[in-house]
């Protein structure tokens, strides 16, 4: 990304004024009047000329920890800029349910987020937002979201959101060292349940400002004034005629299993190109939990193309949400291309309860509970299920658990209990069934209501 640095443009502007002294009237002298002393010259406040920026109209696919601190290798960069003693940078991430934005200031800033979901204009349909963290008293921010409705109008108005609706939003903000930092979570469900996919292209704004008041936004923000930005989940960057790419054999990795994949280089060109190394790893905070490989490679002659297989295994320590791998390729000269590709970390199984969804009478017979165990792992899966019910329910046959397998990944494995309430039962009655897979266990609980015939 190209950064642009611009000054801060003051504009003085002095006025004077000069009491002349009286002369002599009628040939008689007369005192001279007194004169005031000239009025100091006072300089208006300079006036802001925001930098121009080019922000990165291609958001990675990476899932960052929402607790104020930006960390290097946790964001990616939308737009940064430096003029006169103000140095920033905003970034901009996205996964499958949520949209991410921060900034790091080393001065206080307010921070505004425009968007426009359906990138179809401000003045179409009510898919338009904008979030505002503005400072108060102590460097602590004020978060007002508001959603405007533009159907049929030339002057859309903002409403805001419910409070509901605004405690979705996820913000958090932090200063050490000299450095002021803020980072917010935008749920998709917000947004018109706004589902989030690779290639999908939305109207996007970052804009901040250090100064008091309503002016100073950079960039300038006018309603609406949103860039046309695409979520990716792959990026590449290579001189010509040098072409990279990336394929997983899944995007999507249990914590346990191995991610699998190859990384391509094609020479396009009519020249041999000096390709010495090429090195592929997890790429920022995935780093800490991937091994790095580097691969020495003599030349790529015209036309041709090479791949390499890619292996890691993912740890079962690694937390779930959107990482990215990388590589990068180097000549005798530097660096000469790179590429990012974006995977999904899950959970090795998910755990869904199944209970009555009408209220349930004294009279039954019984009442069937049952859990659904989905599989995220390539192999099949094993387990037990236990339930857990309040004492006097009557399990059939005294079975309170029952194993299940599941097959491949997104197969599920189910277990069913029927248990006969006891007599006078009322009210609300709990439900835990416990799911046990390898040694891990899952609690999912729920109730039922009990209610006479």
């Amino acid at each position: 990304m190209r950064t642009r640095i611009c000054g801060l443009v003051t504009m003085l502007f002095m006025t004077s004024a000069m009491l002349i002294p009286a002369c002599c009237m009628y040939g008689q002298d007369t005192a001279p009047a007194e004169v005031a002393p000239a009025a100091t010259p006072v300089a208006p406040a300079p006036v802001f000329q925001a930098p121009a920026v080019t922000p990165d109209t291609e958001i990675f696919k990476r899932t960052p920890i929402i607790d104020g601190v930006v960390e290097d290798g946790e964001w990616d960069v939308y737009y940064s800029f430096n003029t006169g003693d103000w140095q920033i940078t905003t970034y901009a991430d996205w996964d499958k349910g949520n949209l991410y934005v921060a900034a790091k200031s080393n001065r206080p800033i307010d921070l505004l987020t425009i968007l426009d979901a359906d990138n179809d204009g401000w003045f179409h349909g009510d898919d338009n937002y904008d979030f505002r963290a503005i400072r108060t008293s102590g460097d602590s921010l004020s978060l007002a979201v508001a959603r405007y409705e533009s159907r049929n109008t030339k002057s859309p108005v903002a409403s805001p959101v419910s409070p509901q609706e605004a405690s979705l939003v996820e913000i958090k903000s932090t200063r050490s060292e000299g450095a002021y930092m803020i980072e917010m979570r935008i749920p998709g469900a917000l947004v018109k349940d706004m589902k989030l996919n690779s290639g999908r292209k939305i109207g996007f704004q970052i804009a901040v400002k250090a100064m008091e008041g309503e002016s100073g936004w950079v960039p300038n923000a006018e309603l609406g004034d949103t860039k046309e930005c695409r979520l990716t989940n792959i990026k590449v960057a290579a001189l010509k005629p040098l072409e990279l790419g990336f394929d997983l054999r899944t995007s999507t990795i249990a914590r346990g299993d191995e991610l699998v994949g190859k990384f391509h280089i094609t020479n396009a060109g009519n020249e041999t190109i000096d390709v010495q190394s090429f090195v592929v790893a997890g790429e920022g905070k995935a780093g800490e939990y991937m091994g790095s490989e580097k691969v020495r490679v003599d030349k790529i002659d015209p036309k041709k193309h090479m791949s390499h297989e890619v292996r890691s295994v993912i740890l079962s320590s690694m937390r779930t949400g959107s990482w990215a791998m990388g590589a990068e390729v180097r000549s005798a000269s530097g660096r000469i291309g790179s590429a990012l590709v974006s995977f999904d970390v899950v959970e090795p199984f998910e755990v869904e309860l199944k209970l009555p969804e009408w209220q349930v009478r004294t009279d039954v017979k019984d009442v069937t509970f049952g859990v659904v165990v989905i599989n995220n792992r390539r192999d099949s899966v094993r387990g037990k299920a236990k339930i857990t019910l309040p004492t006097g329910w009557e399990l059939w046959r005294g079975h309170d658990t029952f194993e299940f397998i599941a097959s491949g990944m997104g197969n599920i494995g189910t277990c069913s209990f029927k248990a006969k309430p006891p007599l006078g039962a009322l009210g609300d009655v709990p439900v835990k069934i416990d799911v046990t897979v390898d040694g891990i266990t899952k609690t999912v609980e729920g109730k039922i209501v009990l209610v006479n015939p």
